[in-house]
């Protein structure tokens, strides 16, 4: 299971890892395909991160409330509600799953 510090360190790395290369790439040089993917690379890296949290237990695959919660706040963020609304509906589609014992 994910700690804070497993968190934190991998946000570091993300802003760190943006960072660097801001730093090191010239920018003039890069063709426009490879800007594009290494401006997605941190969005992907994090979502990888929220799908491992969100449906995995122990290193099996588990679809529970976790999941549902996730749906919702897709649905909610496609639906482009505020990210306080966002948040408050998934927690309460994971706690409404949860106290139904589904």
């Amino acid at each position: 299971m994910l700690t804070w510090s497993v968190v934190l360190a991998l946000a570091f790395g993300v802003y760190a890892q943006r960072a660097i290369g801001a730093v090191l790439i010239d920018t003039e040089r890069v063709s426009d395909g490879l800007a594009r993917v290494l401006s997605a690379l941190p969005l992907a890296i994090i979502t990888a991160v929220v799908a491992l949290a969100t449906f995995s237990t122990d290193g099996q695959l588990e679809l529970d409330a976790r999941a549902w919660g996730v749906a919702a706040a897709a649905v909610s963020a496609w639906r482009r509600l505020p990210m306080f609304a966002t948040v408050i509906i998934a927690a309460a589609v994971t706690a409404s799953i949860r106290a139904a014992g589904l």
